[in-house]
């Protein structure tokens, strides 16, 4: 085919397209006024369009010069009711052209109020969405000892439950320890030493609140330590002030608190069995859970000693599969030796394997 044939068969199909197009258009216009006037009621053509009583006309693609597009145009039985072309699905189909042709724009309908349903009139407001869980947000109103539900620990965000503060002069936490744990002296002054609440698990697996004063210069690195603890599900029995336990002096009053299984840090006092003062009396000492980490001496004769009598079962063939004993592979010996404190139960003799110590 020369250039000029070309040309000449490009003209003739645009020409085709144009004319089937048109012949499409005046399909459509002429079953709107047919529909108008053959159907009771003066409704709008584009609304029987759109219930399907007047079928759009299919449009075939052009596929040759040679093809031919048929245009029907189906107008339903006037004397049926509008409903019978409603319920055929296949009469309110229109064909989807093929790609490459412009397809035949279909009239939006038009709502009739009429026929909303009163739900769709009046739609009940959406339910709320659940807020989810609310946890607490601090130990703020809670007391030392106290027993809190596990579903209202953010166990993800445990920091917030561990707060350090000073120790002012009259305020609560002063008058429960002036005269008693902490007296005026020339090794600590109240200023050298932080109130800490702090979150730990108990023997029941139960949240509890925790209370602990100790040196100034070890209190954020406590609160970690006490933080990843309580993370790792470490059980603690109990954590309260030693002047919860008072007997009149600071030797007595550590006896009595170690015989309830507590565990405790500050307290000014001498070293146990010696006149200096205890690492405990400068908030450098840490005692944890003590009847299953006794003080024991060991004698010349290699028999033990040891002073309280909660503790016989854990004096003498330690293990780290004993619930609550502390080994060099439990948690507590490695988060405070890797912190630069070191451990009684290294020690040669005595055996301290309760006492933990910052040097």
């Amino acid at each position: 085919m020369d250039h000029r044939s070309l040309r000449n068969y490009k003209k003739k199909r645009r020409t085709q397209i144009i004319v089937r197009v048109l012949i499409c258009g005046a399909a459509l216009f002429a079953a709107a006024v047919l529909a108008a006037v053959l159907i009771p009621g003066n409704r709008k053509p584009e609304d029987m369009i759109s219930n399907g009583e007047i079928k759009t006309p299919a449009v075939t693609p052009i596929d040759t010069a040679d093809s031919v597009i048929p245009v029907e145009t189906t107008l339903t039985d006037a004397s049926e009711p509008a409903e019978s072309a409603a319920t055929d699905p296949s009469s309110a189909k229109t064909p989807v052209p093929e790609a490459g042709t412009d397809p035949v724009p279909e009239p939006e309908p038009e709502p009739d109020p009429e026929a909303m349903t009163e739900a769709e009139a009046d739609p009940e407001p959406a339910p709320e969405a659940d807020p989810g869980t609310v946890y607490l947000a601090s130990l703020e109103g809670y007391r030392p000892g106290d027993v809190i539900d596990s579903d209202l620990i953010d166990k993800g965000n445990l920091k917030q439950y561990f707060s350090i503060r000073e120790i002012q002069e009259g305020d609560p936490v002063y008058q429960r320890i002036y005269g008693r744990s902490f007296v005026n002296n020339n090794d600590i002054p109240l200023s050298g030493l932080r109130y800490l609440t702090m979150l730990h698990v108990n023997f029941d697996g139960q949240y509890q609140v925790g209370e602990m004063i100790v040196n100034a210069s070890v209190a954020e690195q406590v609160t970690e330590i006490f933080r990843s603890l309580c993370g790792q599900g470490y059980e603690i029995c109990s954590m309260y002030l030693i002047d919860d336990f008072w007997v009149g002096n600071g030797t007595d009053s550590d006896t009595n608190s170690i015989d309830h299984n507590n565990t405790s840090c500050f307290c000014y006092r001498p070293a146990t069995g010696s006149s200096h003062i205890s690492r405990h009396a400068l908030g450098l000492a840490i005692d944890l859970n003590p009847q299953q980490n006794p003080y024991v001496t060991i004698r010349n004769d290699g028999s033990l000693s040891y002073a309280h009598a909660n503790a016989a079962a854990y004096v003498s063939g330690r293990s780290s599969d004993t619930p609550h004993v502390i080994t060099e592979t439990d948690p507590a010996y490695r988060l405070f030796t890797s912190n630069g404190w070191t451990w009684g139960g290294n020690w040669n003799n005595p055996k301290d394997y309760q006492h933990f110590q910052y040097e």
